[in-house]
């Protein structure tokens, strides 16, 4: 004979309820971007007590500098550049190169130009960082080292150089590439050059000053060019998301 278990009789249970949505954990900040594709940094060199080099009788380099980035500035804006300016005037003080490099470095643009003139070569001379390219690791969180900021970003700028060269070189104005440390580019973590604005000496013997107003317009339309390029082949604008399609009978 095969015993049958007993049940203790219970009370209907009601059904379980239905399982609502589950509650997604909010989503963690995006981090900043590296740098924003659309911001450049002009530092016109000197300032303050510090004349820079005595160009002619009449001209200091600390004037032909901010002349030089007052033509750049609304070159680059009409580009479709916002433009961080280091100083728009010669300040009472001088501004330290540390000054500077924290003024760039703090707003990461694409690029930062360093602007200096000379009064010997001819033509703009574009010059990067001589630091050997490196790869940024991640050092347990230290800091780079101060003096060799640029180093992973070296190459960036190389091609920048070369960039705003080869559209110097279309507008039928001299250019010289060189490298070597000029304060600060070493101590930028964003794509960097120094641009260098010389005398325009032709074959017939002819100078044009670096103060020469139309001369530095014809350069600051054709650095400006350059950094456009530059943006398009090394940080393409990202594809636009589409938008909602409006609703029949509501006006746009």
């Amino acid at each position: 004979m095969v015993a049958q278990s007993q049940e203790t009789a219970r009370p209907p249970q009601a059904p379980p309820a239905a399982a609502g949505p589950a509650m997604q954990p909010a989503a963690p900040p995006k981090p900043p971007p590296a740098f924003y594709r659309n911001l450049i940094v002009l530092d016109a060199a000197h300032g303050g007590r510090d004349n820079g080099a005595q160009l002619s009788s009449s001209a200091v380099e600390k004037d032909v500098t901010l002349a030089f980035a007052q033509k750049l500035r609304p070159a680059l804006t009409a580009q479709g550049f916002t433009v961080v300016v280091t100083r728009d005037s010669d300040p009472p003080e001088e501004l330290t190169t540390d000054q500077r490099a924290g003024t760039a470095n703090h707003v990461r643009p694409l690029a930062c130009l360093v602007i200096h003139a000379a009064a010997t070569g001819s033509g703009v001379h574009l010059v990067s960082s001589s630091l050997p390219e490196s790869v940024a690791k991640s050092t347990s969180g230290r800091a780079l080292v101060w003096n060799k900021a640029q180093a992973p970003v070296v190459g960036m700028s190389l091609r920048l150089a070369n960039e705003v060269g080869l559209t110097i070189d279309a507008a039928q104005l001299p250019v010289l590439l060189l490298r070597a440390s000029v304060p600060p580019l070493d101590n930028l973590v964003c794509p960097a050059i120094a641009i260098e604005l010389a005398p325009l000496k032709t074959s017939s013997g002819t100078s044009t000053a670096a103060t020469d107003s139309g001369y530095q317009q014809r350069a600051a339309t054709a650095i400006a060019a350059g950094l456009a390029s530059f943006r398009n082949h090394n940080a393409p604008a990202p594809p636009a998301t589409p938008g909602l399609l409006p609703r029949p009978g509501v006006p746009q």
